[in-house]
């Protein structure tokens, strides 16, 4: 394809610019005209390409046969516009595919076509996604995932020469949350991510952020607005880490996390499909490590007999151990003294190091004296330790080669929530707090580019395209 573009006017804007740096001596100013005018013309240049490209009859063909697999039918070209570089809206017509109406459908026929039925699969193709270019669109909801609110992002990005509204950006995040999270189990991972032969470190705790929920009847005559519910909820975050047969993580590989406001029975679903596509069973060993709530201990068993796991280990994180046991000490009696408290305190420490739960028992029975007191020592020490003796075996654990923390999630759940989603008078929609959770943990984890690139193989083969 030959372009008919005036280069010798580009050279002349470009001479003009080195013109006027002689004169105002700004660095900026200069690179921020030859960016601007670059990126014009690059426009212009892939506009041109693409609308060759979308008239060209080979490709056009190709089109109508990938897009009959998904029950698509050419409908003729459309109007239409992109975004490429500078967040300009640039119109352009494009093939568009309409959905195939199921011949079994009787009845009268509704000219009112079904918004969301057709789609521009050429667009997809290309690699295109909210018929804006993937590269635009990834800078843009990094910087909305990265910035404290999506007015800041806005003003970032137009510091770069970009141009987008607040509006376009949260629908540029939900477009591609959306359209990820149909693939959501395996959209980051790669052909790298795989746990046979090493050890799964899987960890599991809750967030918090605030939900907004319209109140519902009628508005009071003295508000101009209905209001809405900020009722807490409880995000719960996911990290996988694969480990070698000694325990330290596969430098390589990174991460895997994830997060939802689904619930718990849908986390372990969503856990399951990733252990599922890890290759779970043929791990050297998989580790489950949390806090102690009872909600995910009673399940993670049920989870690795399901998975057909060969070896699996459940490990109570060893600092939410030792709060707990803070909470046990506080019922000593203040007359024993600060140094025989000292004392006390590092010797149960030692002893719940070592798995050794009878002897701090014992002590509790001999050393407090206070019936009410005991008694509150004791269902503290019932409860969770001795109907988890067997999660606290952490020297055992150690040389094993296993981890007794769960640091990893604690780390991740302060960076994708409380940062972004947990501030002060931030309130989210659950849908956009879900979307905003799924993004934030992929791109934290490291796994961004590999979410992008599966997304275009994904739109190429008309699997998310038109859903």
């Amino acid at each position: 394809m030959q372009t008919s573009f005036d280069l010798k006017s580009l050279i002349e804007q470009i001479q003009s610019f080195l013109s006027n740096f002689k004169e105002h001596l700004d660095i900026n100013q200069l690179l921020e005209d030859l960016r601007t005018t670059m990126i014009s013309w690059i426009e212009q240049w892939v506009v041109s390409a693409v609308r060759h490209q979308l008239r060209s009859p080979d490709f056009l063909t190709a089109l109508k046969m990938t897009a009959a697999k998904s029950g698509f039918r050419f409908h003729g070209f459309k109007p239409t516009s992109i975004r490429l570089l500078s967040g300009n809206s640039i119109s352009i017509d494009s093939p568009y595919f309409i959905k195939a109406e199921s011949k079994r459908c009787r009845g009268r026929k509704s000219k009112k076509r079904t918004a969301g039925t057709g789609c521009h699969f050429g667009l997809a193709y290309l690699g295109f996604l909210s018929r804006s270019s993937t590269l635009l669109l990834s800078s843009a909801v990094q910087s909305a995932l990265l910035c404290p609110s999506f007015e800041i992002a806005a003003r970032t990005l137009q510091s770069f020469g970009i141009q987008l509204d607040v509006k376009t950006i949260q629908r540029f995040c939900l477009d591609l949350g959306m359209n990820a999270m149909s693939n959501r189990s395996d959209i980051t991972l790669t052909d790298t991510d795989n746990a046979s032969d090493r050890i799964l470190f899987v960890c599991m705790d809750g967030g918090r952020l605030r939900e907004r929920r319209p109140k519902r009847g009628r508005r009071p005559k003295n508000l101009k607005r209905q209001g809405y519910h900020t009722d807490w909820r409880e995000p719960i975050q996911i990290v996988i880490q694969l480990l070698d047969t000694t325990g330290n993580p596969c430098k390589d590989i990174p991460p895997l996390y994830d997060a939802t406001l689904a619930g718990v029975d849908a986390v372990f679903d969503l856990l399951e499909a990733y252990l599922k596509k890890l290759d779970a069973q043929n791990a050297h060993s998989v580790v489950f490590c949390g806090d102690g709530a009872r909600s995910y201990w009673k399940r993670f068993p049920l989870l690795a007999q399901k998975l057909g796991i060969k070896s699996h280990h459940e490990i109570i994180d060893y600092t939410h151990a030792k709060q707990n046991l803070q909470e046990v000490i506080g019922n000593l009696p203040e007359i024993l003294g600060s140094k025989k408290l000292a004392e006390i305190i590092a010797d149960w420490k030692d002893h719940l190091w070592n798995g050794e739960h009878d002897d701090i028992l014992s002590q509790i029975h001999s050393l407090i004296e206070s019936p009410a007191k005991r008694k509150e020592a004791l269902k503290k020490f019932k409860n969770y330790f001795s109907d988890n003796s067997h999660r606290m075996q952490y020297s055992t654990f150690r040389d094993m080669g296993l981890p007794t923390g769960s640091g990893c999630v604690e780390s991740a759940i302060r960076r994708v929530i409380n940062l972004r989603l947990k501030a002060p008078g931030i309130f989210w929609k659950a849908r956009t707090a879900e979307v905003m959770l799924f993004l934030r943990s992929t791109l934290l984890c490291g796994r961004w580019n590999n979410m992008v690139k599966n997304l275009f193989r994904l739109n190429r083969n008309g699997i998310l395209l038109c859903h």
